[in-house]
C-alpha cells in the first residue's frame, strides 16, 4: 500500500514580516534624518552616532531578505526551498553580534586600564605634593604625573562615550586634555627660563632692595647690583656698596646684610665695600640712580 506524504511546509509568520519591514522604516528614515541634520551642521556627534546606526539598518535587511527568501516555495532543484535563509541570517546577524561584542570588551579594556593608569599616576601625583612642591624639578615631574592622571580619566571617559557610540567624544576629550597639559607647562616654562636668563626671582623688587641698602647708615650709593636664583627658590643678590672714606665697613655690611635679611628674606648676599675714594672699574659705576641718591641723602 502506497503512503502519500505531504510535505506541507509552513512559512514564516506574516507578522515577523510586517514587524521587520516597520522596523527598517523607521530606522533607515532617522538614519537618513541624522545624516542629513548631522552634515548640515557640521556636527560630528550627529554623523558618528548615524554611522553607528547604519550596523542597525544593515541587521534588518538582511533579516528582511532572509525572511523574504524564506518565503519561495519549493522547486525541483530546491526541493525544501529556502526556509533555511532565516537561520542563515539570523547566523550572519550572530557574528556581527560577536564582533559588536568584542569591541565593548576592547572598550571595557579601556577603561579598567585607564582607571589603573589613573590610580598609579593620583598617588605618584600625591607623593610629589606632599614633598619638596616648590622646587622645580618636582613640580615639573608632578605636572607630568597629573598629565598623566588626566589623560587615563580621559581614557576613561572617552571610553564610557564610544559606549555609548559617541566616537567624537575621543578627540574632543583629547584636546580638552591637551589644553590643561600645556597651561600647566607655560608656568614652568616661564620659571625655569626666568632661572636661566638669570633674571631676578618673582616677587623681588630690586628697585626697592636698592634703596633699602641705600638707606642704612653710613652707605653713600649703590651700583653693579644684581639678583638672580639658582633653583627657583632661594635668591641671591651680589652688589657694590659704597662708604665714605674712613667709615667702618664691616660695620656697614653687617647692617646691609641684615637689612636684606628681614625685609626681604635674602640670606645669601654677596656686598663688596668700597670707599667714595675708590677707583671704580664697573660698567654700571658712576653716580647712583635718582633713586639711591633720594634714598641716601635722607
Amino acid at each position: 500500500m502506497a503512503h502519500h506524504h505531504d510535505h506541507a511546509h509552513e512559512h514564516a509568520h506574516p507578522d515577523a514580516r510586517s514587524a521587520l519591514t516597520f522596523s527598517l522604516a523607521l530606522n533607515a528614515f532617522f538614519l537618513v534624518a541624522e545624516a542629513m541634520v548631522g552634515f548640515a551642521t557640521g556636527s560630528l556627534a550627529l554623523i558618528s552616532d548615524a554611522a553607528h546606526m547604519a550596523s542597525d539598518v544593515g541587521a534588518l535587511v538582511l533579516a528582511l531578505a532572509a525572511n523574504q527568501l524564506a518565503r519561495r516555495p519549493a522547486s525541483a532543484q530546491m526541493t525544501f526551498g529556502l526556509q533555511r535563509s532565516e537561520t542563515l541570517g539570523a547566523f550572519v546577524n550572530a557574528l556581527t553580534l560577536v564582533v559588536v561584542a568584542i569591541l565593548v570588551v576592547h572598550e571595557a579594556a579601556v577603561l579598567v586600564v585607564g582607571s589603573l593608569g589613573f590610580l598609579v599616576n593620583a598617588w605618584s601625583a600625591l607623593a610629589l605634593y606632599r614633598s619638596d612642591r616648590d622646587n622645580l624639578n618636582v613640580r615639573a615631574a608632578l605636572v607630568h604625573m597629573l598629565a598623566d592622571a588626566l589623560g587615563s580619566v580621559g581614557a576613561v571617559v572617552a571610553g564610557l562615550f564610544l559606549l555609548r557610540g559617541v566616537y567624537v567624544a575621543d578627540p574632543i576629550i583629547s584636546m580638552l586634555i591637551a589644553a590643561l597639559i600645556a597651561a600647566g607647562s607655560i608656568s614652568i616654562l616661564r620659571d625655569s627660563g626666568r632661572i636661566l636668563l638669570q633674571l631676578s626671582p618673582p616677587g623681588l623688587d630690586v628697585g626697592r632692595i636698592r634703596e633699602r641698602l641705600a638707606l642704612v647708615e653710613g652707605v653713600e650709593a649703590v651700583h653693579d647690583l644684581h639678583a638672580w636664583t639658582m633653583d627657583g627658590k632661594e635668591p641671591i643678590v651680589t652688589a657694590h656698596v659704597v662708604t665714605a672714606a674712613g667709615a667702618d665697613r664691616d660695620r656697614i655690611r653687617g647692617a646691609a646684610i641684615e637689612a636684606l635679611h628681614d625685609d626681604f628674606q635674602i640670606t645669601h648676599a654677596t656686598l663688596q665695600m668700597e670707599a667714595s675714594t675708590d677707583p671704580c672699574v664697573n660698567a654700571d659705576c658712576g653716580a647712583p640712580d635718582e633713586g639711591t641718591a633720594s634714598a641716601a641723602r635722607r
